[in-house]
């Protein structure tokens, strides 16, 4: 019996830390995001182009430095603000 009750706990342990442990795939996250940027590369300032970069980039050095922190919302929100910007011009 004890065994039983040590192996249930030790399995919903593992159900529920196994996805804090997940590593995300940065390269490939940061590849896809360059390629959704693209379209909107030419409707941008200089200026508004390095910022991104340098956001996006932040959000991937992150990523790639072991944080727990996913780069993907930041990157979302900045096709988003792309994305809202070409609108608007």
């Amino acid at each position: 019996m004890k065994t039983l009750t040590i192996a249930v706990l030790a399995g919903a342990i593992a159900a529920v830390t196994s996805p804090a442990f997940a590593k995300t795939d940065c390269d490939a996250g940061f590849k896809n995001h360059l390629s959704k940027m693209t379209i909107y590369v030419d409707k941008m300032s200089g200026y508004e182009l390095a910022d991104v970069v340098r956001k996006s980039l932040d959000a991937y050095n992150s990523c790639k430095s072991g944080d727990s922190f996913s780069p993907h919302g930041v990157w979302d929100q900045i096709i988003a603000d792309m994305e809202s910007k070409a609108r608007n011009r």
